[in-house]
């Protein structure tokens, strides 16, 4: 650290420890989210809740995730004005204090609702994707940025990996709260790592922020998605579920009405009808959609036919996880040199043929593991591709924002997803005879491959009216 001519403190820092920052930070958040599922029988037992409960305790997912999609756009405008370092910094302290104070909820009380509201404070971490995926477009060279990207891609599955084995074995053997107590010394280092070696970014955008537009926001994606989560429960055509789709829906129309009126809107509606933004936008639904649906049938797979424990479903995803390691970073060079249209198509044709293959063979761990390995491989390209075509189309002040609404339809493709794939589970279980356990059937596993195929098929259609640029505009 040094000096500037009038007394500021200048930070010193370097592409590669920004790269190995913010790769870290993907894997610890990972680490924690990848067992939250997983581990919720467990949390049930503590707080005294029986499987009729599990509707409200299942709101510990959900509520991590309807928080994030609101503080994402918020955090990103704020990044893309006020600088995308401080924002970053912040919506990391705030994630260090949820996570310490989730970890404790227990034993701060025995009412699950204290859990859930501090998994909600932590659903503000989310924010800090978008603003690490626009810092390393302020910070790294032209020519580098896609392979970054590919690497900080790739640690999404690595941090699920080791949360998935690591995280198991933690769980199963000291107990849920200490997956979170565990990761809180690295986030709390990685965030004063980040406070005072990486250097804010130049780029700033002039405007305020748009509080009535950011609360339609709000207001639109929490209706939305508890909406499409209490689908689980109440069935599609229950009224608070149709009432509250209603209010998305005229919460919605108003906030792209506000947007084109507004002087300086949360969301410049111009930028989100350009072409490659919205057709990749759409795309990352379609792959939101398809790769959590097949996450939770994956899931319920290992858990309901083969009896897996946490620790040996982390082992049944790993060769997927390594895969992504080793393809994420290969797929930035691709998109450095050939542009991010064709990783991205490939990656999905590919996602399709990994569905496929499940729909045929699930039968054997074997089968599963190479299904998802084949898929997971698909998605490594997809996502890097989706990443790098949404950034090189956005004017660099605006890539807050930008990357932070494509994580929100991301998102809001994943609720919707997971919900599916709930009812379908849930409409063809059979009874095991004489044990009073209902498992999945058979026609419900290739239903929701087959569904997640379609997906990502349309998605493959969108993708090829893309562009293929491969230059960053400057504005």
């Amino acid at each position: 650290m040094g000096t500037g001519k009038n007394g500021d403190i200048i930070t010193i820092s370097n592409p590669t420890l920004v790269l190995i920052l913010l790769a870290s930070i993907a894997i610890m958040v990972m680490y924690v989210e990848a067992m939250a599922f997983p581990s919720l029988p467990i949390v049930m037992e503590d707080f005294g809740l029986t499987s009729g409960n599990y509707a409200l305790a299942s709101w510990i997912i959900t509520i991590y995730l309807i928080v994030g999609a609101v503080a994402i756009p918020v955090f990103g405008k704020l990044g893309d004005i006020y600088g995308k370092k401080r924002m970053l910094v912040i919506t990391m302290s705030l994630y260090t204090v949820a996570v310490t104070l989730t970890g404790f909820s227990r034993d701060l009380s025995d009412s699950i609702y204290v859990m859930i509201a501090f998994r909600a404070f932590q659903g503000l971490g989310m924010a800090m994707f978008p603003l690490a995926f626009s810092l390393i477009r302020d910070e790294f060279p032209r020519d580098q940025i896609a392979i970054a990207q590919g690497v900080i891609s790739a640690m999404f599955g690595v941090g699920t990996a080791v949360g998935f084995v690591l995280g198991g074995y933690v769980t199963d053997t000291l107990g849920w709260a200490w997956t979170y107590h565990t990761v809180v010394p690295f986030i709390a280092a990685a965030t004063m790592i980040v406070a005072f070696k990486v250097k804010e970014s130049p780029v700033r955008l002039k405007a305020r922020v748009d509080f009535l537009g950011a609360g339609l926001l709000a207001v639109t994606l929490v209706s939305f998605l508890i909406g499409i989560t209490e689908t689980n429960n109440r069935g599609w055509t229950d009224p608070l579920v149709l009432s509250l789709i209603a209010v998305s829906c005229v919460s919605l129309v108003m906030f792209a009405t506000w947007q084109k009126r507004a002087r300086e809107p949360l969301v410049r509606p111009s930028l989100m009808a350009q072409r490659e933004i919205a057709l990749t936008n759409a795309i990352g639904f379609m792959i939101g959609f398809a790769m959590f649906t097949v996450s939770q049938t994956i899931a319920a797979l290992a858990g309901f036919n083969f009896g897996l424990d946490a620790t040996h479903i982390g082992i049944l995803n790993l060769p997927m996880s390594l895969l992504t390691l080793v393809l994420g970073p290969s797929v930035g060079f691709i998109v450095r040199k050939h542009g991010p249209k064709w990783p991205l198509t490939t990656g999905m044709v590919l996602a399709i043929a990994g569905f496929m293959f499940l729909y045929a063979w699930h039968s054997t761990q074997t089968e599963v593991m190479v299904g998802i390995a084949i898929m997971g491989s698909g998605l490594a390209f997809a996502m890097v591709g989706s990443i790098n075509m949404i950034i090189i189309s956005t004017p660099k002040e605006e890539t807050g924002i930008s990357t932070g609404m494509n994580m929100i339809v991301r998102i809001t493709g994943s609720v919707v997803g997971s919900a599916s794939a709930a009812v379908i589970i849930a409409s063809n279980s059979v009874a095991i005879p004489g044990t009073g356990v209902s498992v999945p059937d058979d026609h419900a596993y290739q239903l929701i491959f087959l569904i997640s195929s379609i997906f990502m098929g349309i998605a493959v259609v969108l993708s090829l009216f893309l562009r293929n640029n491969k230059a960053l505009p400057e504005k």
